[in-house]
């Protein structure tokens, strides 16, 4: 950012924060309207962001938490994203921002925009159940065409490692803004594993967090619309027949041993209710 051109200066960022998270989120005024300011030197101090480090990098086969990686890979990720035609935040990375507890490379400038998140319209009610699962079934044909390119080019930053409702928002065209990129998975080798890791994590918290009249259909509709069946197979058995013994038997013992591992809103259960879905429409 040393070859900025323009400069915006705050006293205090407080009064403007937006959200508290790991990060900092201020929602700034810029130029005629408004920006969001993401500070990755946030509320983690040094020795939580080294622990998380490495649990992300030995454990998950993640990028680290550290505050310029985060930042890196975020940046990355928005490229990338962008490249193959999905709509991410634009960034302004020609500002520089002077203010307290903002050091320079350690932030980023986003574009602010106003629209409701995937979980928010799934959840609205003066919309019909009807149009509400409609836009879900656009939303699959997207999700999925990104897991093909993600499949297909051995790119595990194409794959949503902070997928849920929260991280999408609906635009008034009807299209869909993706964000929150700051870690990604690592091994280009298991691409498809990360999938279907996104897909559990994508349904399981879609399925507990929307009323009954979406979250009841929400596996069928998935099985039904989603194009490709044997990758929503393949998810089932990441969870269930992991290619990793050792992770398998981890599982395993999830399973046996922890009570919230085998109730009806389990990851594993809803694993299991996508695999008896495919057996229903295939019988």
């Amino acid at each position: 950012m040393s070859g900025s051109h323009e400069v915006i200066r705050f006293a205090d960022l407080k009064p403007c924060l937006l959200l508290q998270n790991g990060n900092y989120l201020y929602k700034i005024p810029f130029r005629d309207g408004t920006a969001v300011l993401k500070v990755y030197y946030g509320s983690r101090g040094w020795f939580s962001c080294l622990t998380k480090s490495l649990e992300n990098v030995l454990l998950a086969g993640q990028t680290s938490y550290m505050p310029k990686t985060r930042l890196r890979v975020e940046m990355e990720c928005l490229a990338l994203w962008r490249k193959h035609g999905f709509r991410v935040f634009d960034i302004y990375p020609e500002v520089r921002v002077e203010a307290p507890g903002c050091p320079e490379g350690g932030y980023l400038l986003f574009e602010y925009v106003a629209a409701p998140k995937l979980i928010d319209w799934l959840n609205d009610q003066s919309k019909s159940a009807g149009e509400r699962l409609a836009l879900y079934r656009r939303w699959l044909q997207e999700w999925s065409r990104r897991h093909d390119i993600a499949i297909r080019e051995r790119e595990p930053r194409l794959v949503h490692e902070n997928g849920d409702g929260k991280h999408v928002m609906i635009l008034p065209d009807g299209s869909f803004l993706w964000f929150d990129f700051e870690m990604a998975f690592r091994s280009p080798r298991r691409v498809a594993q990360h999938v279907s890791h996104e897909i559990i994590q994508y349904l399981w918290f879609l399925r507990k967090s929307t009323p009954p009249e979406i979250s009841g259909p929400l596996i069928e509709e998935t099985v039904r619309h989603y194009p490709v069946k044997e990758r929503l197979r393949q998810a089932h058995d990441y969870f269930w027949r992991h290619p990793n013994l050792l992770h398998r038997f981890g599982r395993a013992c999830d399973r046996a041993f922890k009570a919230k591992a085998r109730k009806p809103s389990s990851k594993y259960s809803v694993a299991r209710l996508i695999r008896e879905q495919l057996e229903r429409i295939n019988a």
